[in-house]
């Protein structure tokens, strides 16, 4: 699996144009995690920061539909693969659940993934694990690792899509309203 992965890495990074303004850093070629990525963004400050500050790092992080280890709901698999000048990330999602778990485990792990990226030393997967589990606040059960940063990214995130919801002021307001206002 994961040199299928390093393959579609180098033939989008020679064939691309992957740091194009229209080139997301944070991208998955499934059409409802691409929605729920820019659904997020609309609906949660929390999540728009965790993509903006991507954006500012040399990483593109690709979130895609996958199975993770102890039946999770989504994971950061350390697999950091360099190419092009770039260092390319994988966050794995189960996007069976409800659109405002999906977006809070995509935040949750973009944030697992903004750790490693927040370091420009970081080059290797060796190097992505090592960071994460010298933290202080990282626990680790059987291949399954944990930062505070994250379990707040994806609470605040919850809070804001579930208050996004409620809120009368944001009543038939989406992405796509949103983008027509620009």
């Amino acid at each position: 699996m994961r040199t299928v992965f390093d393959v579609v890495v180098l033939l989008l990074t020679l064939t691309a144009g992957i740091d194009s303004p229209l080139a997301p850093r944070v991208r998955s070629s499934h059409p409802y995690i691409r929605a729920m990525i820019a659904e997020a963004q609309v609906r949660s400050e929390t999540f728009r920061v965790l993509v903006h500050a991507i954006e500012a790092t040399d990483g593109i992080v690709y979130v895609e539909e996958g199975d993770c280890p102890a039946a999770l709901r989504a994971c950061f698999p350390p697999v950091l693969t360099p190419a092009g000048g770039f260092r390319f990330l994988r966050v794995l999602v189960d996007a069976r659940q409800e659109d405002w778990q999906v977006m809070s485990d995509i935040g949750h792990e973009l944030q697992h993934a903004l750790e490693v990226l927040g370091d420009p030393r970081i080059r290797t997967s060796d190097g992505a694990l090592e960071h994460l589990s010298r933290r202080d606040d990282f626990s680790s059960m059987k291949l399954v690792y944990e930062t505070n940063e994250a379990v707040k990214a994806g609470e605040a995130i919850k809070r804001e899509v579930k208050a996004f919801a409620r809120s009368r002021a944001t009543k038939g307001r989406s992405r796509m309203t949103s983008n027509r206002a620009k």
